[in-house]
């Protein structure tokens, strides 16, 4: 494990350009998801905590975000370039009905108390300090048309509305960094 304080990350190019695997649950059951979305910073700093965040971002529809909501703990994954491909796969498959990192090549373990994936070649572990659903209304008018006009890319619920994503903002409490 790395001191992550101490290492310069490209953060403006990690969630955008390299994509990664937002990941919750243990080794006997987990699930994970490809972000796009995401964000690093500082936030609330506390006496003997790190104010180190990672920001990360799901839809509601996504069965990753049913385990962000249940554990306290989850692993943001960032791979070389050549492991696009598994990534891919991660995000237009779901877990609820295929082993998703079977199917992608990828290989679980352990860290901490939540999993990332041995081919990871930088893995940020996080203590969840912060969950909320962006409001709808709070949204600028032109957010809420593309969430409506990408009903694939954000499934209405069984109302037939669409839904905004959960924010999930974890404290890093460590790093894996093998680059």
């Amino acid at each position: 494990m790395s001191n992550f304080e101490e290492k310069d990350y490209k953060i403006f190019e990690l969630f955008h350009k390299q994509w990664a695997l937002a990941t919750a649950g243990n080794m006997e059951h987990f699930n994970s998801c490809t972000l796009g979305w995401g964000g690093m910073g500082s936030l609330w700093r506390r006496p003997g905590k790190s104010a180190a965040v990672i920001t990360v971002y799901l839809h509601p529809s996504r069965y990753t975000c049913e385990f962000f909501m249940a554990n306290e703990t989850f692993t943001v994954s960032f791979f070389p370039p050549d492991y696009k491909e598994a990534l891919s796969y991660m995000g237009s498959h779901s877990g609820r009905t295929v082993n998703k990192a079977e199917a992608a090549g990828l290989t679980p373990v352990a860290m901490g108390d939540s999993v990332t994936y041995e081919e990871a070649n930088l893995t940020f572990l996080c203590r969840k300090i912060y969950q909320h659903q962006f409001s709808k209304e709070d949204m600028a008018p032109e957010v809420q048309e593309h969430y409506r006009a990408n009903p694939k890319s954000f499934p209405p619920d069984e109302d037939g509305e669409w839904q905004p994503h959960w924010v999930f903002i974890g404290e890093i409490i460590a790093a894996d960094d093998k680059r």
